[in-house]
């Protein structure tokens, strides 16, 4: 009983790792990819085309042809999103710099020394920027792995 489990596990295995290279053959060239080698170098730069037997690439201005035996882990970057995080960070910064701006100026009396909307004025920018910069701060475009040998 023990042996057809183990049997039926390695056969799923190995079905499960000739699914994982289909991913890497349906990658489209030049697309930015990470190689990992099994003796632990690893590569990146352009897919320029992948075989049942290989995976060729430009790597650091050179052709490199990997073979698919030698290859342990595949990974694509995702697309970036910075532009969207960045106005995320925008609207995000302003929103919070007017509440805190609109909670200081309620706070004012009626004759406040510079007048009752100061704080709106300089909270809302502030916020704005800090907003900005986290937004563009923030990470985009992660590695997705495709492909694992084991």
């Amino acid at each position: 009983m023990k042996f057809m489990l183990l049997i039926a596990l390695t056969a799923a295995l190995a079905a499960a790792q000739k699914t994982n290279w289909a991913n890497v053959k349906a990658l489209p060239a030049g697309g930015e990819i990470r190689v990992s080698l099994e003796d632990g170098k690893s590569y990146r730069g352009q897919l320029q085309s992948v075989t049942d037997e290989s995976l060729i690439m430009i790597a650091a201005n050179s052709q490199e042809t990997l073979a698919h035996a030698q290859v342990a882990k595949v990974a694509t970057k995702g697309k970036g999103h910075r532009l969207r995080n960045t106005l995320i960070g925008l609207g995000i910064g302003a929103g919070a710099g007017l509440g805190i701006g609109a909670g200081t100026d309620a706070g004012c009396s009626p004759h406040c020394f510079l007048g009752n909307n100061l704080a709106k004025a300089f909270f809302t920018p502030l916020g704005a920027v800090i907003g900005t910069i986290v937004g563009v701060a923030w990470p985009t475009g992660l590695w997705h792995e495709v492909y694992r040998s084991k």
